[in-house]
């Protein structure tokens, strides 16, 4: 029961009871109860920000286990980057140089990644800068992991090949050690017997006697064979296929036609001196992915016996 108030009332020399309006006490209620709500407001955004619910500990700590997870991915994929990087060398300098490929550039290596919008729907995380790295990253790798498959599918089938590839690249010299006399000219640069300037020489020029067979040096399909109004004169153009060709130039006779296959020790013309020559001589040329090369480079050390008994077990291809 709410205590009652007096008030002394020195009239009727008496205490009488306080009566307060109900207006009043519903104010002073309203008050009351305003102020205990904001102070109730007050300490509840106090606690929460000084200490966490047991809601906010349990997605702080997925959060942070989450960060520590994706920091370990990051590293993750720069050992894998590492590895990925040390394959791409024993490609480039290894497998490839094995098949005398071309070495994949760094260029198209590290090429078709980002943008610069590339990754927005990352931004405005409080760990975006970390998201965006790892997702670069990933793409970066991922990129590489595609072309060095390319790049293996491509040495797989040269390695099939391989065999093939023996046989076909220019390795015998074309003109029998017993038929040819010397080497006349040769690759490199020389003065012209004609106009006596320096010039540079695009084979290697075999004096030897009219009328000794020429024989191809690997296999493969005649291009051309013709008479060349450019020097060449009787001259015959090989594909060995690989990026290989071989030219057979101021031949006295031609044994072969366009479309032809050959065989390494095949007989395709004899030794002459038409076109540009000052005297019988064969002019031989090794062209390498459409550059002319040094055709020593690919000269065998065979016995004159050896050659001989070669070139006599060449059966023409069909």
């Amino acid at each position: 029961m709410a205590k009652r108030r007096f008030r002394y009332n020195p009239q009727t020399l008496s205490f009488e009871p306080i009566m307060v309006p109900v207006f009043k006490k519903l104010t002073n209620l309203t008050i009351q109860f305003g102020l205990s709500l904001i102070i109730a407001v007050i300490v509840f955004f106090s606690y929460t920000y000084f200490f966490d619910t047991p809601k906010e500990k349990i997605l702080k700590r997925n959060n942070t286990e989450t960060l520590v997870k994706f920091e370990l991915l990051a590293k993750q994929i720069e050992i894998s980057d590492k590895l990925l990087t040390e394959i791409q060398l024993r490609d480039n300098n290894i497998y490839r140089a094995i098949f005398d490929a071309d070495i994949i550039p760094a260029s198209l290596r590290t090429g078709g990644i980002g943008g610069a919008t590339h990754y927005t729907e990352f931004e405005n995380f409080i760990n975006s800068n970390l998201l965006i790295d790892i997702a670069s990253k990933l793409d970066q790798v991922t990129w590489k992991t595609y072309i060095q498959s390319k790049s293996f599918d491509e040495v797989i089938g040269l390695a099939k090949n391989k065999e093939q590839m023996i046989i076909s690249i220019p390795a015998i010299q074309p003109i029998s050690v017993k038929d040819f006399g010397r080497i006349s000219d040769s690759f490199g640069n020389r003065r012209d017997p004609f106009t006596r300037q320096t010039r540079f020489h695009h084979g290697i020029d075999f004096a030897g006697t009219k009328g000794v067979p020429v024989y191809a040096t690997g296999n493969g399909s005649i291009i051309s064979a013709e008479y060349s109004f450019f020097g060449y004169g009787n001259v015959i153009l090989v594909d060995h296929g690989f990026g290989y060709k071989t030219r057979y130039a101021h031949l006295e006779s031609i044994a072969v036609n366009p479309g032809d296959s050959v065989t390494r020790g095949q007989v395709i013309g004899t030794l002459g001196n038409s076109g540009r020559s000052t005297g019988p001589h064969l002019h031989y040329e090794v062209i390498y992915r459409n550059r002319v090369v040094d055709p020593m480079n690919y000269f065998n050390d065979m016995t004159t016996e050896e050659y001989e008994r070669m070139v006599s077990n060449v059966t023409p291809m069909d």
